[in-house]
């Protein structure tokens, strides 16, 4: 009886979680979507007097009796809050972009690898293995700086050259638990008998191998979706340009990791600048992460019983 009321606790909680984190972002989603509408002042405003305000329960400016900067302000007198809004919008761009394209080269490597003859097999295996020789982070790096000087670089501000370093570095991971999954799929009796009926290659591989590798693309995106926001962050906060020379339009102003970039440097009288973009990322890979864990243990039992019947 203990245990059945203690179970029902850690079920409500655990549903309260999943819906305050979808609630998180979904407002992040909004956030990335509106931002031009929800943040009180331009990003890139300078005001000269107001440098480095501290937030809203400090001893801020008022506008008409109320505080003017929640979140104060940076060096430069720009308006935290509505930077940190714009933040998620770059934070978004990186998600919608990058994380598709891994997810194509990695379920496209991975099912070639686990149906295609023992050679592809081989490549496979040898291709991840150099791949996966250099850490990630280093190995986005790379691309980076091999990027950022050509005219593909400069697009959207250096973005597009984060979303190929990540895309880059991070199918692999993917690519093997797809060719892991494939491996297994082809052992069941389905597989089998629809091979002994004649079926083609292609035939096999969308009316069987996708519909039982798909719950496994989903979890990967989601737990992988931290981890291009942080690469973004981790980029900012050492200080590597994703662009030759750094603008207002470039994508080292208007980002979580620009922010912390910036707000490294001003933590002695600031710690807010860099405080602010810090809980943005914490906030949302937390979320994410919940998420994650709720969608791998709803999709997985359903696996299991497709592969029963």
């Amino acid at each position: 009886m203990t245990e059945d009321i203690q179970l029902d606790t850690f079920t409500k909680h655990s549903r309260r979680g999943v819906w305050l984190s979808a609630f998180v972002v979904l407002l992040m989603t909004l956030a990335a979507l509106f931002a031009p509408i929800v943040s009180p002042y331009d990003p890139k405003e300078m005001r000269i007097g107001l440098s480095s305000y501290p937030p809203a329960w400090y001893d801020t400016p008022t506008k008409d009796g109320k505080p003017e900067y929640l979140l104060g302000t940076d060096l430069y007198g720009r308006d935290i809050l509505s930077r940190a809004v714009h933040g998620a919008r770059s934070a978004m761009f990186l998600v919608l972009i990058a994380i598709p394209l891994a997810v194509v080269i990695g379920v496209v490597v991975g099912i070639a690898a686990g149906m295609g003859s023992k050679t592809v097999e081989t490549i496979f295996l040898r291709l991840t293995d150099v791949v996966s020789a250099v850490p990630s982070f280093m190995f986005a790096v790379i691309i980076v700086l091999i990027f950022r000087v050509t005219p593909t670089g400069r697009v959207f501000g250096g973005l597009i050259t984060l979303t190929l370093a990540f895309a880059l570095a991070g199918w692999v991971s993917l690519a093997r638990l797809i060719y892991t999954a494939v491996l297994q799929v082809k052992r069941l009796e389905f597989m089998e008998a629809s091979r002994s009926l004649g079926a083609s290659t292609w035939h096999q591989i969308f009316k069987h191998i996708l519909p039982h590798v798909s719950h496994l693309i989903v979890v990967w995106i989601v737990n992988n979706i931290p981890a291009v926001i942080l690469l973004e962050a981790l980029f900012g906060y050492i200080g590597i340009q994703i662009l030759q020379v750094t603008d207002g339009s470039s994508f080292q102003d208007l980002s979580w990791g620009g922010l912390i970039f910036s707000g490294r440097t001003q933590l002695n009288w600031n710690p807010f600048i860099l405080l602010v973009p810090t809980v943005c990322i914490l906030v949302v890979s937390m979320s994410f992460a919940t998420l994650g864990e709720y969608l791998n243990e709803k999709l997985n039992p359903q696996l299991k019983q497709n592969q029963i019947v």
